[in-house]
């Protein structure tokens, strides 16, 4: 059963280089590219949520949890790859933490922007929490 959760941290992984959102004004966004923005971003913290909404006023504790959110969600895969439960728990911890902030950013049409790598993502994360079964590591 540890199998499920290792095959579940690399389906998530690989749904990095899709697209997870689509703009309504066009474009799309991978979640390499949110990492990149938060990393190596050259416009502060509010470039880091240019992509969820130019009009959105985020401070200092959304982006906080929002990076807490990614960072959840690298570790939950780290731990996955390990094997067990606990990685993909973590990763759908940090999916809903994720999910919230960005919601909460970008408004009532978010889901709207959902694209398939975000649900590839927690989908893989939910089946790996629920069939992993093994260590709790």
């Amino acid at each position: 059963m540890r199998l499920i959760g290792f095959l579940s941290s690399i389906v998530a992984a690989l749904s990095f280089v899709l697209p997870w959102f689509r703009l309504p004004w066009g474009g799309q966004i991978t979640f390499l590219g949110i990492l990149r923005e938060i990393l190596a971003g050259s416009n502060g913290f509010e470039g880091a949520f240019w992509w969820l909404n130019p009009n959105s006023t985020g401070t200092i504790f959304l982006f906080i949890a929002f990076f807490t959110g990614v960072f959840m969600v690298l570790v939950g895969i780290l731990f996955g790859l390990l094997g067990g439960r606990l990685g993909p728990g973590i990763g759908v911890a940090g999916m809903l933490v994720f999910t919230v902030i960005a919601w909460h950013i970008y408004g009532q049409g978010f889901f709207g922007t959902l694209a398939e790598g975000y649900m590839i993502a927690l989908l893989s994360f939910v089946i790996g929490f629920v069939a992993g079964g093994g260590k709790s590591l």
